[in-house]
This record gives C-alpha cells, sequence and structure tokens, in this order.
C-alpha cells in the first residue's frame, strides 16, 4: 500500500509540472497578435568554463553558471525604467521587452513574458521544501531566474530575472527622445 501511494503521489507531481510549465508562456506577442518568425540569430559558438571566467564578472559567473541569485534592491535593472531590451549575458540571445517589465516590489526585474517563449527554458528547480520553475537561456543554458504564477495581467506569469544575468540594450527611439528632453532643460 505504502508504495502504491508513493508511486500515485509521483505521478501527481509529474503531472502538476507539467500542467504549470506548459501554461509559461503563450503563442502570442504583446499586443496579443500571432508572433513573427524573426530573422535568424547569429550561431552561438558555446564558451568554456574558463572563457566564461575570463568575460563575466564573478557575479555575472555565479548566477549564469552556478544557479546563484544577486541581492534584491541592490542589482542594476531592478528599477530601470528606459526603453530597451534585455539580453543573455553569456549569449546576447533576446529575452525580454521593457514593454512588459513591471514593479513587482520585489527588488528583481520582473517581467509578465519573454519575447518569444522559445527563447528560454524551464526546468524544476527545488528550493527548501517547495518547488519552483527555474528559468535559463534556451540558446546557451545560463541561468537567469524563476517564474511565478503571481504576476499582472495578460499572462499572470512573474519573470523574477536576475540583474547579473542579463545586458540591457536601449532602444534607439528611447535614446533620442531623452536627447530631447535634455536639450529642452
Amino acid at each position: 500500500m505504502t508504495k502504491f501511494l508513493i508511486m500515485f503521489c509521483m505521478v501527481i507531481a509529474s503531472a502538476m509540472m507539467l500542467i504549470s510549465l506548459s501554461s509559461v508562456a503563450d503563442e502570442t506577442d504583446v499586443a496579443g497578435k500571432p508572433e513573427k518568425v524573426s530573422v535568424e540569430e547569429k550561431e552561438y559558438v558555446p564558451k568554456s568554463e574558463a572563457e566564461l571566467k575570463k568575460i563575466l564578472t564573478p557575479l555575472q559567473f555565479n548566477v549564469t553558471q552556478k544557479e546563484a541569485t544577486e541581492r534584491a534592491f541592490q542589482n542594476t535593472y531592478w528599477d530601470n525604467k528606459r526603453k530597451g531590451t534585455y539580453r543573455c549575458i553569456v549569449c546576447d540571445r533576446e529575452l525580454f521587452s521593457s514593454d512588459t517589465k513591471y514593479k513587482s516590489g520585489t527588488g528583481w526585474p520582473s517581467f509578465y513574458k519573454p519575447i518569444k517563449k522559445e527563447n528560454v527554458g524551464f526546468k524544476s528547480d527545488r528550493y527548501l521544501i517547495y518547488t519552483r520553475t527555474e528559468v535559463h537561456c534556451s540558446r546557451c543554458n545560463a541561468h537567469l531566474g524563476h517564474v511565478f504564477d503571481d504576476g499582472p495581467k495578460p499572462t499572470g506569469k512573474r519573470y523574477c530575472m536576475n540583474s547579473a544575468a542579463l545586458k540591457f540594450v536601449e532602444s534607439v527611439q528611447s535614446n533620442s527622445s531623452n536627447s530631447a528632453k535634455a536639450k529642452d532643460k
């Protein structure tokens, strides 16, 4: 009987995990339109651990390669309000847009949706006594953060990311509007 209960619990837990992972992102872009296939990204050649240690800061390396977490409210992008794109610090893949960033109050940059669902991957992450869903770059497998089911509409998701795993590229339009504002002052 005990073996049966253990097997039953494992099957239920696996089914629940699959259901939660399948609901992480939908097939539409931010405006609710079907996503368009973009031009191909340049090929990524994986780097060795030694190469990564040369190009990343110790914090970036620990976050992306060792699944560490940076401190809340003491990171680069938690309060960034500029328009642009957040890319993977390791392979430069586009991950999130400032259009989907919102103030979550957690002290980390939070988004309700990735630019493309296929640009991020997911896996279960057991932390203390509960299971979370880890988010990683689908191209280089860099750890980015976690996704939770307490975000805003339209997805209800909170992609809670580590700034150390991201590189922000400000949009040209944002740069020109900031220049115009500076000239007005």
